[in-house]
């Protein structure tokens, strides 16, 4: 049987001591002697040791094992049982958020995508209504008169009344003219400006020429008429120089004709103060 179940008349101190030198003395015999490496000869003896035993009939619990007494009193010389371990205590509260760290420096710019294709040409859309159509314009301002007129009751002469477009802004111009018949070829025109004329209507836009005698020609031989913008008609007159085929207006004055033409007339007109 092992001599530790043997009853020992040394008390637990004396013998919890003598086996401690036991062992050191056996740990040095095996070192010295080469049979085991120093680790295993300690691993050895601690395995000798004694087992620790549960105490009973003192203040500790029984549930709770323990070491041993002779444990206890070989490592402090006192008997003391261990405590029970302590509650857990509250958790400690949140440390403050640290700063925030430096920002990272910006990363390199990426390589450009490639392009995308092309769409497709849309539908074309349907073509819209017409419009309504506008209203009508204003009616323009009344453009240029611009008439001619003949007479040839001569084998002599013939006769010419011209109105031409205004000059600087002025009226439309009326003239009278007369060209030789004599001669193998005729002769040039000869105008007559009655512009000038007293009682010249200004906004005169047609005219015309009338011989009213035949044979040898006297004066008032000629006349001349023109119409207005408005409808008003205007007359003149000129004698025929026979000698030299030319025309002889002097200063005969411009006079409304009596009457003048008047809507639905029939054989009258409208009667000129």
């Amino acid at each position: 049987m092992s001599p530790r179940h043997t009853p020992s008349l040394l008390g637990p101190l004396a013998r919890a001591r003598f086996q401690k030198a036991g062992v050191l003395t056996s740990l040095a015999l095996v070192v010295s002697g080469g049979l085991v490496a120093p680790a295993a000869a300690a691993a050895q003896a601690v395995s000798e040791r004694p087992a620790a035993t549960p105490r009973t009939g003192d203040k500790c619990k029984p549930h709770k094992p323990h070491q041993s007494r002779a444990g206890a009193e070989a490592y402090t010389g006192k008997d003391k049982c261990k405590g029970a371990t302590g509650a857990t205590g509250p958790k400690g509260a949140t440390g403050p958020k640290g700063a925030t760290g430096a920002t990272g420096a910006t990363g390199p710019t990426g390589a450009t995508g490639a392009t995308g294709a092309t769409g497709d040409n849309g539908t074309p859309g349907a073509t819209g209504a017409t419009g309504a159509t506008g209203a009508t314009g204003a009616t323009g301002p009344v453009g240029p008169c611009v008439e001619i007129d003949a007479s040839q009751d001569s084998n002599n002469f013939e006769l010419r009344a011209a109105l031409t477009p205004p000059v600087m802004g002025g009226p439309a111009r009326t003239y009278a003219g007369i060209r030789d018949l004599t001669t193998a070829t005729p002769g040039p025109f000869l105008w007559t400006d009655l512009t000038g004329h007293e009682g010249y209507p200004q906004n005169a836009c047609g005219i015309s020429i009338a011989q009213h005698a035949q044979g040898n020609q006297t004066e008032g031989d000629l006349r001349i008429d023109v119409i207005t913008t408005t409808g008003a008609i205007y007359e003149t007159t000129c004698a025929v120089v026979t000698s030299d085929r030319t025309l002889n207006c002097a200063s005969n004055p411009w006079t409304l004709v009596n009457r003048q033409p008047a809507p639905g007339a029939v054989n009258s007109g409208t009667i000129v103060p």
